[in-house]
């Protein structure tokens, strides 16, 4: 008897799993990047694409200080890039950020990176709350070398 009980009562919980389980998805964190590199991009040379976080394609968006860190990957993580947005100093706000005012971008693609970049990038939102980055739009240009170099443009959404 009591075995035929604990069987009931495991299925009645796996039932009540499997009504609740959408719930919890819905509550996940949605981060995205549209990016489009020229020719010659570097590190990024010429990919393009929209990534939103699926199984396909992994983003996290978070700041890490006064840093605004995207991390997206594709292919399992065979294609992985990083951008680092920094101001000039203290955590960025809404606004436009230059390379000129010192404002960077740290752009990093399967191993290689840009330390060089002259970046322009528009925060149209921005939002904190007590679990840290609760929601951001912003929009970016990044250019390695030279003010004249192919460019890496693209935006970047995250609502949680």
């Amino acid at each position: 008897m009591k075995l035929r009980h604990a069987f009931a009562t495991l299925a009645v919980a796996a039932g009540l799993i499997g009504v609740f389980a959408p719930v919890a998805v819905a509550d996940e964190p949605i981060a995205s990047i549209d990016f489009a590199a020229e020719q010659g991009a570097f590190p990024v040379d010429g990919k393009s694409g929209y990534w939103a976080d699926s199984p396909e394609h992994e983003v996290m968006i978070r700041e890490v200080g006064d840093v605004l860190r995207v991390d997206a990957d594709a292919d399992g993580g065979r294609y992985y890039f990083r951008l680092d947005f920094s101001a000039p100093s203290g955590a960025l706000q809404v606004g436009s950020y230059d390379h000129a005012e010192g404002a960077r971008i740290l752009a990093i693609a399967t191993g290689l990176g840009c330390t060089d970049d002259y970046s322009t990038f528009t925060i149209s939102r921005i939002e904190r709350g007590a679990e840290g980055l609760s929601a951001l739009d912003a929009t970016f240009e990044q250019r390695c070398g030279s003010p004249d170099a192919p460019a890496l443009r693209g935006e970047v959404h995250y609502l949680r």
